[in-house]
């Protein structure tokens, strides 16, 4: 497990940003901040001119900044997809919940709504890869696929102390406990009869093919799916989404966006 200052640089390094010791003093770091607010504003305005306006919400814009392992570019096709599926019948899924910032995100967009929010998530770290997981970006210089086994884990409560501090309805959201391949087969009986927005996080190719397969049951025409480290990280995310489309051709539009604004696909289904 990589330590905690080598992990928060490569967190950072993902997103094309470096770590150094700062001198300076507490009010450039308050100017720098203000700096980041009108940066993170002028995009949403950017963002809604080419991709749709987004409604204004309070809550958005720390909760933008407080994201770990999201980029804010990113943050902003959720919430665009979040609201383009709001009349479309379904609750909200999200597949790997990690330490709940971008859980917390969804929940902010939807708190005004009647739309439960699913969380999967194993809590004890990436499962072992497969062979269809090739280690394409090492994030955290681990040196080899096999070495992210266990790796990322977070504690439930992180996710539901988020969703506390946000003063999200308990009832409406569901922790699933485990790793995918159990979930399915032990416990889809508590798992949504319909979803109308879901965010896969998974990393690797099983659990990002069982989570699609699933979706792909209990969507209608208009949901959206976003694949998050899409040609990123292991090769697996890009593998599972491209065989997918495929085995439903015709059924999805996939739109895969310049990697100024990430790592992932938005898969919009075309018919029920």
């Amino acid at each position: 497990m990589a330590k905690p200052k080598k992990f928060i640089k490569s967190i950072f390094n993902k997103f094309g940003f470096d770590v150094v010791k700062w001198n300076g003093y507490q009010g450039n770091i308050n100017v720098l901040s203000k700096n980041f607010d009108n940066l993170v504003l002028n995009y949403q305005n950017l963002f809604g001119d080419k991709f749709g306006e987004l409604p204004a919400n309070e809550n958005r814009l720390n909760l933008v900044k407080s994201l770990l392992g999201t980029p804010p570019s990113e943050a902003y096709f959720i919430i665009n997809s979040l609201h383009k599926t709001k009349d479309i019948e379904g609750d909200i899924c999200e597949f790997g919940v990690a330490q709940g910032s971008t859980s917390q995100l969804i929940a902010n967009e939807v708190k005004s709504g009647n739309k439960k929010l699913h969380l999967f998530d194993s809590f004890e770290g990436l499962p072992a890869p497969t062979e269809k997981d090739l280690l394409k970006d090492d994030i955290f210089n681990l040196g080899s696929m096999k070495a992210y086994t266990g790796t990322m884990s977070n504690p439930e409560n992180l996710v539901r102390n988020r969703l506390a501090q946000l003063e999200f309805p308990e009832n409406r959201y569901v922790t699933h406990k485990g790793f995918i391949e159990e979930l399915i087969k032990s416990e889809s009986d508590s798992f949504p009869t319909s979803v109308s927005f879901a965010y896969v996080d998974f990393d690797f190719y099983e659990p990002i093919q069982i989570a699609l397969d699933y979706l792909h049951t209990v969507t209608k025409k208009g949901a959206i799916l976003m694949v998050d480290d899409y040609d990123f990280f292991s090769t697996g995310a890009k593998t599972a989404a491209d065989e997918f489309v495929q085995k439903h051709e015709g059924q999805y539009d996939i739109f895969v966006p310049d990697t100024i604004y990430g790592h992932f696909a938005l898969l919009t289904k075309k018919a029920d």
